[in-house]
């Protein structure tokens, strides 16, 4: 009986013995697939960035050296080889993520390059004539992208610089109080309708970086929760813009050029934009929900009711100063587009002097956000707050550049302005050498007298692809009476669709830079909603014109 008990307890011994050696071996063989996978990544990584970096390197070689010259003077060939850097820049973009490549440095480096192979076209070092036309492309090309980044620049100041006098502290108590522990997923519906509003009456650019500098405070630690809420805020944004004159810049273009008329675009368009806006909420909220759980467990990011609850112990107090800086920030935001109604007054002009005014009003205040936290904190009457505001402006440890609207524009962030910079000067060249124009053209002839799909593959190719050009060439190409439906649906169209592809409007560009949201990351969480509200909405704008018509109240055309 011993013997066999002993003979029971070696088998098992030796069974686990070679269990543990079986789970070893394993082990092994699984670290070694490890290895070998991330080995495989590294070098498809560095396959990839040697080869967006050859292509560059050789087409700077090739313009440096002018050679070969039919490449360059040949007018197909040279916007071939636009063509291909373009869509180079816009894959390592995309990549991102994958090839760990910053999108600024890359979007700079590409449109330079752009514009070196389309300046050595001209010859301007040996042709007046060529010097010249240089100079006019440049100049076209500098006004367009200028006027944009003079608007953001002093739009991100004026936004930082609210959030640096705790402006938004009132709008977040709010937001908070509504979305309370259990009440969290109201967020986003909250944030998609403040967005789709804001942008009727500020641009769908401002209104993005609004509500973005809100988001980051509501939900500062859980990062996807806050990602797919920017995401929404992207195509709410620009679906409002799609149905208001100074929404969105395409809707301003057709709207001076008198292709459509303010009460015509806002009555027919509402609707249709509301439904791009809106529905895709729905999947966006149930896709967010759905990787919530995940992402808490993989990342050890909070949820979003857990994060919602803790950002109620950390809110600075709302004070009298920090409603004053928040009411004095929406005043100047709204001066722009009522500047431009009035007197004609440019956009970045208008931002460039609302900047102006917010900056010397608050300093004639003395707002300082450290002096104003601590005078509602130990609620203080007004004349001991401006007294502890002063003490602290004049304090030697404090100087000019380190207070006020000049230590809020420390926190813009350059980076975003150069990516800007690049994808704009990037699509700057594109125009010039007529790669829009002829795309626009190539559209026309494949729908035919189709405007339904006319307009649908426009606003596809603005998820790609700036929609101004392309607005630009529609607005050449056809002569249609105002408020026509063709011109209502470009404006729809170009619009809403480049919130299907993160860099496909430059409020989509602007998630991407101040938020660090990837190209990837965008597209599987975001554009497929986005097209599903994009062909929607075509949809409910073809059924108010059937309804319409056969009610009378327009003539089918």
């Amino acid at each position: 009986m011993a013997s066999t008990t002993e003979s029971i307890c070696l088998e098992a011994q030796a069974a686990v013995s070679e269990r543990s050696k079986t789970w070893q071996s394993t082990k092994r063989s699984t670290k070694r697939g490890n290895t070998s996978l991330v080995k495989l990544k590294k070098a498809l990584r560095r396959t990839v960035q040697w080869a967006g970096l050859g292509v560059l390197a050789v087409i700077f070689v090739l313009a440096f050296v002018n050679w070969p010259t039919y490449m360059i003077e040949d007018h197909f060939s040279h916007q071939m080889i636009i063509t291909i850097l373009f869509l180079t820049a816009i894959i390592l973009v995309a990549l991102e993520d994958v090839v760990r490549m910053d999108k600024s440095a890359v979007m700079l480096m590409f449109a330079a390059t752009m514009w070196t192979f389309h300046a050595v076209a001209f010859h301007p070092t040996v042709s007046h004539e060529g010097h010249a036309k240089l100079q006019r492309e440049l100049e076209k090309g500098l006004a367009d992208v200028g006027s944009i980044i003079l608007f953001l620049l002093p739009a991100m100041g004026i936004v930082e610089s609210i959030d640096h006098f705790h402006g938004f502290s009132i709008v977040t108590a709010v937001i908070l109080r509504t979305t309370d522990k259990e009440k969290a997923g109201r967020l986003m519906p909250i944030v998609c309708l403040l967005s789709f509003f804001m942008s009727s009456v500020i641009d769908n650019l401002t209104a993005t970086i609004v509500a973005l500098k809100i988001l980051k405070h509501v939900v500062p630690h859980n990062k996807d929760w806050r990602h797919s809420c920017g995401g929404l805020v992207v195509v709410a944004a620009n679906a409002r813009g799609a149905w208001s004159p100074i929404g969105d810049v395409t809707t301003t273009m057709l709207w001076i050029q008198g292709k459509v008329s303010a009460k015509g675009i806002m009555s027919w368009l509402f609707l249709p934009s509301f439904v791009a806006g809106v529905v895709p909420l729905a999947g966006i909220w149930w896709q967010a929900r759905r990787c919530a759980e995940t992402t808490a467990e993989d990342t050890g990011e909070e949820s979003e009711e857990a994060s919602s609850e803790r950002q109620h112990e950390q809110q600075p107090a709302v004070s009298r100063k920090s409603m004053i800086a928040l009411a004095l920030g929406v005043l100047c935001i709204l001066m722009v587009p009522i500047a431009k109604m009035v007197t004609g007054l440019p956009p970045y002009l208008g931002m460039l002097l609302s900047l102006g005014l917010y900056w010397l009003v608050t300093d004639t205040m003395g707002f300082e956000p450290h002096a104003m936290h601590a005078a509602s904190e130990l609620d203080l009457d007004d004349e001991q707050d401006e007294l502890a505001c002063e003490t602290l402006a004049a304090d030697e440890h404090h100087p000019r550049g380190t207070v006020g609207v000049p230590a809020a524009l420390h926190k813009v962030d350059l980076s975003s302005l150069l990516f800007f910079t690049g994808v704009l000067l990037a699509v700057a060249t594109l125009d010039n050498v007529g790669v829009l124009q002829l795309y626009a053209k190539w559209l026309k002839d494949v729908t035919g007298n189709s405007a339904v799909l006319l307009c649908s593959l426009l606003g596809i190719s603005s998820a790609v692809v700036d929609n101004v050009p392309l607005v630009q060439a529609s607005i050449q190409m056809f002569e249609e009476p105002t408020d026509a439906p063709i011109w209502q649906l470009v404006a729809l169209c170009a619009g809403t669709g480049g919130s299907m592809l993160a860099v496909g409007s430059v409020a989509g560009v602007t998630l991407m830079g101040l938020e660090g949201v990837g190209f990837l990351w965008y597209t599987k969480r975001i554009s497929l909603w986005a097209a599903v509200g994009f062909v929607l909405s075509i949809t409910t704008y073809q059924l108010q014109r059937v309804v319409m018509t056969q009610l009378g109240v327009v003539q089918e055309s």
